[in-house]
């Protein structure tokens, strides 16, 4: 009877040492397990090459040369047993952005139903050309609903203490995020902000007088951008007010902003806010499937959530060194790019890791590795 060979490892010495070299560069994640540290450099280039999030999916991307059956044991026990060290991966996030300088931070939340089951996300990005970078995200628990200013201030407190309220240039966030105790936190720690409120919002003049927020744009003409000479009231916090009204599908809507700044830069500023829902697109339909995952336990999707942020931004900044250095993305006539960064980066990195073009991958683990 013939002997079996051994099956052969399939992966490239990559798909962990260059990630694990990355990941253990930040201080406080040198200290974690290592075979639960190679898992997770598995588990990133896993999403990469399946772009979903299901547990089989990721054990069939995952070239141990173990069955699938025993690949899909581990991943259930990393994300069981796993420990989040959350400043350490968000210290090594803010290093693998090359920013310079202060922070432009969008605030924004997304949530689905799993079955009965509400999964309810906050999420605090950097900006940066085009795009959010998952920097310090919350799980909400089971509600559909609004965050509360308690978990804003959690969110935002954690930046804080970790990288300090220097460190922000401003605050952007639509209609969910105001009220005056937050308005207070903002305020208290020297952080400027540009949020959106709501066309009713109660606006207290000089005089005590009080009017909706649509009464003060009403009059000017359509995308036109208004703003108000003088500060006003909302919500007990003095801010200026800009925007301007316009059209959307027959209807007569408003973008109306509240700022501790008068400037009239504040709408290209609120500008960057829709670049957090091109991160949501990519986390989502556009990239890795988030939404398919049937994890309930919100740990584990904190966890999932890690692997999903590291992948996606090395994506990006695959795509946006491949667009400036070697093939740029074609230009559609809208004006607009055939494809994100964050997509022609997914598809460079994915196609070297299924095939295995190892000349490929170690330039592009090279590159990864330079952005930090």
């Amino acid at each position: 009877m013939t002997k079996l060979k051994p099956a052969k490892r399939l992966e490239s010495q990559f798909e962990y040492t260059k990630l694990q070299t990355l990941i253990t560069s930040e201080p406080e994640l040198k200290k974690l397990n290592k075979a639960r540290l190679k898992l997770l450099c598995y588990l990133i280039t896993s999403l990469i090459k399946v772009q979903k999030v299901g547990f089989r999916h990721l054990s069939e991307g995952y070239d141990s040369g173990a069955t699938v059956t025993s690949n899909m044991r581990r991943i259930q026990r990393f994300f069981a047993k796993f420990e989040f060290p959350e400043e350490g991966f968000s210290r090594l996030i803010i290093r693998m952005i090359p920013v310079k300088g202060k922070y432009r931070i969008a605030i924004d939340r997304t949530n689905w139903k799993f079955g009965k089951r509400n999964i309810n996300l906050l999420f605090l990005c950097v900006v940066y050309k085009g795009v959010g970078i998952p920097l310090i995200w919350k799980v909400l628990g089971d509600k559909k609903g609004n965050s509360s200013t308690a978990e804003r201030k959690d969110l935002l407190g954690k930046f804080i203490e970790w990288f300090g309220s220097d460190m922000i240039e401003h605050i952007t966030a639509d209609r969910e995020f105001i009220g005056e105790e937050w308005w207070e936190f903002l305020l208290e720690h020297g952080i400027p902000f540009y949020i959106r409120i709501k066309e009713n919002a109660l606006i207290g003049l000089r005089g005590g007088r009080f009017v909706n927020a649509r009464r003060l744009f009403a009059p000017h003409k359509l995308k036109v951008a208004y703003f108000h000479p003088t500060s006003v009231t909302i919500a007990k916090v003095k801010v200026y007010v800009s925007g301007m009204k316009y059209i959307e599908n027959g209807k007569l809507e408003y973008l109306i902003l509240a700022s501790p700044k008068n400037t009239r830069e504040s709408l290209e500023i609120y500008r960057e806010r829709w670049q957090i829902e091109t991160m949501f697109r990519g986390f989502k339909s556009a990239g890795f499937n988030l939404e398919d995952t049937h994890l309930q336990d919100y740990g584990r999707i904190n966890k999932l959530l890690c692997v999903i942020a590291i992948a996606f931004i090395w994506s990006y900044n695959i795509g946006i060194f491949k667009h400036d250095e070697e093939k740029p993305i074609k230009i559609k006539k809208h004006g607009r790019r055939a494809k994100s960064f964050f997509s022609y980066g997914l598809e460079e990195i994915a196609h070297a890791l299924i095939n295995k073009v190892e000349t490929k991958i170690e330039r592009l683990s090279g590159l990864f590795l330079s952005c930090t």
